[in-house]
């Protein structure tokens, strides 16, 4: 009797262990695949959101852009899929490719390139100037250098007939080297809050703090041009123009270089001027 229980015993348990078995190698792989999904979860969550980059320029032709100026406006054309601005003799005012939409916040970048003798900037958060103004727009422009200055990626307050440098390249030798007249370079531009972030191929050019304008459109400037045909040939080119506005603060970069007050005092920062260049 014993013998036949023991038997029973031992052959009911073999079925238990297989099913022990089984239950142990299941809760083994589904502890795994749990480990694993856990992992692609936890490294999705720490991989950085994709910036919301917005494409502002088309490549085709000037849908989102308008031209401000005189009544003789200046050129704008397109060739290999970048805005091309080219001088107009005889005009007493500048012409500007103005965004139809305006931005408060946000983050610009682009790439340009500009002849040794094209005058232009990228204006910022520009506004319509008053009627009597000598100009269409006012805001803050960063400036394209064409002079041996070489304040590439400062920025100043252009306001109708007249001008003040609010950040400029005086004090900053990687800056100045950073752009070549000619050569296609890339700008990012920050307008946060009161603070303007400028690089120029990636190196700090302006780390600018003032409250004057908190909104306006964006806009690239052609400069006038008295009776002097040759210069007509000089051309800037644009491309690759983008911008983030949906909570530019989450992508905004850090700064090497201090933060800058605007100077009080119009012409503070001029302190560099040669005689023989002029600073607009």
């Amino acid at each position: 009797m014993g013998r036949v229980t023991a038997a029973r015993r031992a052959g009911r348990a073999t079925p238990s262990i297989a099913i022990n078995l089984q239950y142990t190698v299941q809760m083994r792989v589904t502890s795994t695949l749990i480990a694993l999904l856990l992992a692609v979860m936890g490294a999705s969550a720490q991989s950085p959101a994709p910036a919301p980059w917005v494409s502002l320029f088309n490549g085709r032709d000037y849908t989102g852009w308008k031209l401000v100026g005189p009544t003789n406006l200046a050129p704008a054309q397109i060739e290999d899929g970048a805005m091309l601005l080219r001088q107009r003799t005889n005009t007493a005012e500048h012409t500007f490719v103005t965004s139809t939409e305006k931005y408060g916040d946000f983050i610009l970048e682009l790439d340009l390139k500009d002849d040794p003798g094209f005058n232009s900037g990228i204006l910022l958060r520009c506004v319509e100037a008053t009627a009597d103004a000598k100009v269409r727009l006012n805001g803050y422009q960063v400036k394209i250098d064409n002079t041996a200055r070489a304040w590439t990626g400062g920025v100043f307050d252009d306001f109708g007939d007249s001008w003040r440098w609010l950040h400029d390249l005086a004090d900053n030798g990687a800056g100045r080297a950073a752009f070549q007249l000619g050569k296609w370079a890339h700008f990012r531009i920050e307008c946060i809050g009161d603070t303007i972030k400028v690089w120029v191929n990636g190196v700090p050019t302006s780390h600018l703090v003032d409250e004057k304008y908190r909104d306006g459109n964006i806009a690239f400037k052609i400069h006038s041009l008295g009776d002097k045909p040759n210069d007509t040939q000089n051309v800037i080119r644009l491309k690759n123009i983008r911008i983030i506005t949906a909570q530019p603060k989450r992508f905004a970069q850090a700064m090497e270089l201090p933060p800058r007050s605007a100077p009080a005092t119009p012409g503070t920062f001029d302190k560099a001027k040669p005689a023989s260049i002029a600073l607009r």
